[in-house]
């Protein structure tokens, strides 16, 4: 009834074609009003595009008269405007008024358009929506006869209703796999929603059917196709075999009730009994044919299929395993006696069995163990054996169990083969100790060289040339990190063509010639640039407070040098504008001056006692102790070449703490501390406060100095500034009769000669250091104990750095000793410490290098030792003190007070390095920089082969005394006074670091290239295949990106010679450019295609021809941040308005409009939002945490 009341014949007989016709029924019901010609018209066949394309034609005329005839008069529509839009938009210039062609294209414009005060650049936009207007026109036009074959009366032309035809071609453009029948039923039909209504049921009813047909296959454990004959699928199949199927189905549901008791609803389980019920009728029937099989085989109890299966299954189990004992069975009468004493002799064993089991729990052991068998299978007779020895031999057992247990753990630890020899007497107590011993050590190296086959193959030579070379990479990787610092510094330094913010202002302070800006104002408005420029600042306190401001600069780092002599109250400003602080300074040398706190020290007597202020420490470095920050002290004692040099300081203020490297020198050659005691030297108290006899031999001294070691430093230091003055005096006195000697005064102009009181010397350091007492006997005899500052408050500190200053050599001029010292009467820790300063000058032991007492470390050295003494070489072992010792040294026989060579071995002090930089590197390092020749023995070379090892150390002995006389003798040569050159740079040679003055708009912008793709003429654009515009497509974008889609179709269209293009060309652009990103090398954004992987740049748009390139929405967001994230990277930030003119000069435009701008500000901010930049103090940057590329 279906069919007819659709118009068609009852021809559908299957699923499928009843659902193709519901589809059908459906298509023509969503049909749109429309009049019976539109529906039946021929051109629908192959027109569906072209109408479509007609249709968005008048579309997109509606809305641009929407936007254009309240601006305009009517005449414009008549009226050629191409020309005079062109010669609007080609003159820009200033003088552009002078020009004819455009004061006439003007004048022609201002009386078309009704607001003739309007901007330039605003009618050129309303003159390209009039020309865009006046082509879709002419194209409406053109496409009338098309229409009226298409929509009939539908069609008025560009006045028709274009809701109404897009409806109808849209659902044209659905009939494209039903024919043309849907379009003939519905210019037939007038009642579509009947034909919905019955469409819509018919559909239910259908759905409904399948499911239940599947649910009936599925229920049968098979698919519905095993049903149907293989010319049918399931959809296909006639409904009247389905039919037919279903009467057979029932009467088979019916016969099933009538076999099987109380039946399933599940057609499928039923159809497994029946199958089982069809099995039993087969067994059966067997059954019975084998009756008379079964007669002879079971005889009585054979019954046919009423049989006991399970007796006749043990029966038959039996005799097929035991058919071998039916012949013997038979011949028994009595069987039932004879399973009586089976088990009885059952019963026998197993209480044996049990009983041997105890026996082996008891003795914790096993039967295997015991009788060397297991319970099952184990013989009477050897049991038997074995307990009678047991019991014979009781007394023995405990020896037996002790041998048994060592024989074990020799086994155990692969000694088998000793266990056997002493077993059998091959191997006699006395000598198995040393031989086990000396097996295990010589197979436990054989093993380590098995499992390690480096050490057999270790080569001392080799691995010292491999040391050597890890030691110049090391030094190499030491120099080639500050050339990466300097690059890295180079990497922030800002571009040259930054023009905007602190860059912008430090450029034009540079530029200036005077009226420069204070040092404090330019850094509050240019400290990033100048920061960027110089990231390291030495300043003093003052001048932290006086140039930084406060919350506006800000560094990583700080560090305070020689912290013990700065107060807190002038390091905290420093340490506020610092993200950390690192503090260096020795609590035991000189605190601040207290000079200027002695002044208002009065004004502090009434502050309350009660609570530690931070003005109660003397100096930065006590606070930051006080306040229990991490500490780390530096161990390694530097400046002294001789440990006498420093070994008060290390004792009485270190605790013993330093590593002090030993030197191979002693008092003979010249190094370490001297004492020399001015016995006639006398005090003059009162005006003077001076030893004049102590300070003249002072200056003697220092001639002498000069004679013999003019190439050492030399500071001469005083107790107080009388003795200080008195020295100069005669010095003075001395260098104007010996003129010859004034040139040692300027030869060391790193560190110049000087003469300092105490109070002043803290930081210098000189190969020689003269140190002059001063304090004496007056006239009278009578010893003051005033030692000046010594003997106040931290008088150990000042001390501590005086005798400390020495590199070489420390020579301490006294008319005083030790001896002379009562501290009794002077009183102070400082005292006390001077004392014994003076007692180790005047009685220590001053050679080098002696023997510290320490054992050797290893048998390994004591073997090197003794083979050196045997060849008449005098060996000192662990030479040095304070933690650094050299393992072996060799003195020199023919010059006293000096090691010809140290021997390192690879010991504990070698293995316990904590780094190879350290093991093979510096320690060496340092010991060559001190004076030392090493040589270095490996303890493998030394086992393997000790004669070769032991001449190249008689060799290295021998190099070394050949090496220490040629330096000697150079010494000699060249112990004269450095002469001084001076060298006067030119002004020509001297290159000036600075910012570059550039334009940064010339200098940062790239232009804009335009793609120029070639056509293939072959086909009109918009019926050019798809596969070649996606090509073209990619190959725009590769050029331009980004790009967008308009320009894309520009570039297309002027490639074809087409002055405009339709909405037909528009669409197929638009599908060949998304086809173009599917292939993932291109993609799009907001209509603006990417070329992936690409980096983003602003370019300038000055020279383009394209005219829409120039119009701020033409240019993509992501273009705009990318330039001005250059801008603010170069300028280290910048202001909006800055960022706003130069991103438009980078774009080419001479002046900013206010839709630019707009457009700009929008990237700006939407950038912030996105936190890529953010607002710091009035500028805007880019956010720290964020990489550069990321913030485009």
């Amino acid at each position: 009834m279906f069919a007819p009341s659709l118009g068609t014949e009852s021809r559908y007989h299957s699923s499928q074609e009843i659902k193709n016709l519901i589809e059908l029924s459906l298509r023509v019901a969503d049909a749109p009003d429309a009049s019976p010609q539109a529906f039946i018209a021929s051109v629908w066949e192959h027109g569906v595009e072209q109408a479509m394309e007609l249709v968005n034609s008048i579309t997109t005329l509606n809305s641009l008269r929407q936007k254009i005839d309240p601006y305009v008069s009517e005449a414009v529509w008549d009226t050629e405007l191409t020309q005079i839009r062109h010669n609007l938009a080609i003159h820009t210039g200033v003088f552009k008024f002078l020009n004819s062609e455009w004061r006439r294209s003007r004048a022609l414009a201002q009386s078309l358009i009704r607001d003739s005060n309007q901007p330039i650049q605003q009618q050129i936009e309303l003159l390209d929506n009039i020309i865009q207007a006046q082509t879709l026109r002419k194209n409406i036009s053109r496409s009338s006869e098309f229409g009226n074959s298409a929509f009939g009366p539908h069609w008025r032309g560009e006045n028709s209703d274009s809701h109404a035809l897009k409806a109808l071609v849209e659902w044209m453009a659905t009939l494209k796999d039903v024919g043309s029948e849907a379009r003939l039923l519905a210019s037939q039909l007038s009642d579509r929603e009947t034909l919905r209504h019955l469409s819509q049921k018919l559909e239910l009813l259908l759905d409904r059917t399948s499911i239940e047909l599947k649910q009936l296959w599925k229920s049968f454990g098979t698919s519905s196709e095993s049903w149907f004959d293989n010319n049918y699928s399931i959809k296909r199949v006639p409904l009247s075999f389905i039919e037919a199927l279903a009467q057979k189905l029932d009467r088979i549901d019916s016969t099933s009730h009538q076999v099987i008791k109380d039946p399933t609803d599940q057609p499928g389980e039923r159809l497994v009994l029946v199958k089982k019920i069809i099995a039993l009728q087969y067994q059966k029937k067997v059954i019975e044919s084998q009756s008379e099989l079964g007669d002879v085989a079971f005889g009585s109890k054979w019954l046919s299929s009423q049989s006991d299966w399970q007796s006749l299954n043990r029966d038959y189990s039996w005799m097929a395993k035991h058919g071998d004992l039916r012949f013997i069975c038979a011949t028994i009468n009595d069987r039932n006696e004879l399973l009586n004493t089976t088990k009885q002799l059952s019963s026998t064993s197993f209480s044996i069995i049990d009983e041997l089991d105890d026996l082996a729990k008891e003795l914790e052991s096993t039967s295997d163990l015991l009788f060397y068998s297991d319970n099952q299978h184990i013989r009477i007779d050897s049991v038997l054996s074995k307990l009678t020895s047991w019991i014979e031999n009781a007394e023995q057992l405990s020896k037996w169990v002790a041998w048994q247990h060592r024989r074990n753990q020799a086994n155990e630890q692969g000694l088998s083969a000793v266990v056997e020899r002493l077993e059998d007497g091959r191997l006699s107590l006395p000598i198995c100790y040393s031989s086990v011993e000396y097996t295990y050590y010589e197979s436990l190296f054989s093993l380590m060289a098995k499992q390690t086959p480096s050490l057999s193959r270790f080569d001392g030579e080799l691995h010292t040339r491999q040391v050597s070379y890890f030691a110049e990479m090391d030094l190499r990787r030491i120099k080639s990190s500050s050339i990466e610092v300097a690059r890295a510094h180079h990497r922030r330094i800002p571009s040259k063509i930054g023009a905007a913010g602190p860059v912008g202002v430090l450029r034009a302070e540079m530029a200036r010639k005077r009226g420069h800006m204070p040092i404090r104002q330019l850094m509050l408005k240019a400290g990033p640039a100048i920061q960027a420029l110089k990231p390291v600042m030495m300043m003093s306190p003052l001048s932290v407070a006086q140039f930084l401001i406060p919350g506006k600069q800000t560094f990583d780092l700080l560090v305070m040098d020689e912290a013990s002599q700065i107060q807190p109250v002038d390091a905290i400003g420093a340490i506020a504008r610092c993200q950390q602080v690192v503090v260096v300074g020795d609590e035991r040398q000189l605190p601040p001056t207290s000079f200027f706190s002695r002044m208002t020290e009065a004004s502090n007597d009434d502050d309350d006692d009660d609570t530690t202020q931070v003005a109660d420490i003397e100096s930065i470095l006590g606070l930051f102790v006080a306040r229990g920050l991490p500490q780390r002290m530096l161990r390694w004692h530097y400046r002294s070449r001789h440990q006498s040099l420093i070994a008060v300081s290390n004792s009485q203020f270190y605790e013993n703490k330093l590593f002090i490297v030993p030197s191979p020198y002693t008092e003979e050659a010249g190094m370490g501390l001297r004492f020399h005691y001015v016995e006639d030297g006398v005090f003059e108290s009162g005006a003077g406060n001076a030893n004049p006899i102590e300070a003249k031999r002072i200056a003697t001294s220092i001639l002498e100095h000069i004679q013999q070691n003019p190439e050492l430093s030399l500071g001469v230091a005083t107790f107080s500034v009388s003795q200080r003055k008195a020295i100069q005096d005669e010095l003075e006195l001395l260098r104007r009769l010996n003129p010859q000697y004034e040139e040692f005064f300027n030869a060391h102009p790193g560190e110049p000669f000087f003469i300092k009181n105490l109070e002043n010397i803290q930081g210098d350091e000189r190969d020689v250091i003269m140190i002059s007492v001063g304090y004496a006997r007056n006239k009278q005899g009578y010893l003051a104990m005033r030692f000046g500052p010594l003997g106040s408050q931290g008088g150990e500190r000042r001390l501590n750095v005086l005798i400390s200053r020495a590199k070489r050599r420390c020579e301490v001029f006294a008319s005083i000793t030790d001896e002379d010292i009562d501290i009794e009467r002077a009183k102070g820790v400082g005292v006390l410490a001077f004392k014994l300063f003076l007692q180790y000058a005047r009685t220590g032991r001053l050679s080098m290098s002696a023997p510290s007492g320490r054992p050797m470390d290893s048998v390994f050295e004591e073997q090197v030792a003794s083979a050196l003494q045997t060849r008449g070489y005098q060996v000192h072992p662990q030479v040095g003190i304070a933690g650094f010792f050299i393992d072996l040294a060799i003195a020199d026989p023919e010059l006293p007070g000096r090691y010809l060579l140290g021997i390192e071995c690879d010991g504990s002090a070698y293995h316990s390095s904590r780094s190879a930089r350290e093991r093979d590197r510096l320690r060496q390092a340092v010991l060559e920089d001190h004076g030392w020749i090493i040589h270095r023995i490996w303890s493998t070379d030394w086992f393997q082969r000790p004669d070769e090892q032991l001449q190249r150390v008689i060799n290295a002995i021998e190099n070394a005394k050949t090496e220490l006389n040629n330096r000697a003798e150079h010494k000699t040569g060249n112990s004269r006074a450095v002469p001084i050159e001076i060298v006067t740079v030119e002004r020509e040679d001297v290159i000036e670091v600075g910012l570059d003055r550039k334009d940064p708009a010339n200098d940062q912008s790239i232009n804009y290239e335009e793609s120029q793709p070639e056509a293939n003429f072959a086909y009109p654009l918009h019926e050019t295949p798809t596969g070649i515009l996606a090509d073209m497509v990619e190959k725009i974008v590769f050029i331009e990106s980004p790009v967008h889609l308009s320009e894309i179709i520009t570039r297309l269209r002027t490639a074809w010679g087409l002055q405009r293009a339709g909405a037909r060309i528009e669409n197929v652009v638009s599908q060949a450019a998304q086809i173009a990103c599917k292939k993932g090398k291109i993609y799009e954004e907001n209509g603006f295609f990417f070329q992936k992987e690409a980096l983003i740049q602003l370019r300038n748009r000055q020279n383009v021809l394209s005219a829409g390139l120039r119009k701020p929405e033409m240019i993509a967001p992501k273009e705009i941040a990318a330039g001005a994230v250059d801008i603010i990277r170069d300028s280290l930030g910048a202001t909006e308005d800055e960022i706003i003119t130069a991103v438009s000069r980078m774009l080419g435009f001479k002046s900013t409009s206010s839709v630019l701008r707009r457009v700009i500000s929008e990237v700006i901010e939407q950038q912030i939002k996105d936190k890529q930049f953010k607002q710091s103090d009035g500028l805007i940057v880019i956010e720290e945490s964020e990489d550069i590329q990321n913030a485009v």
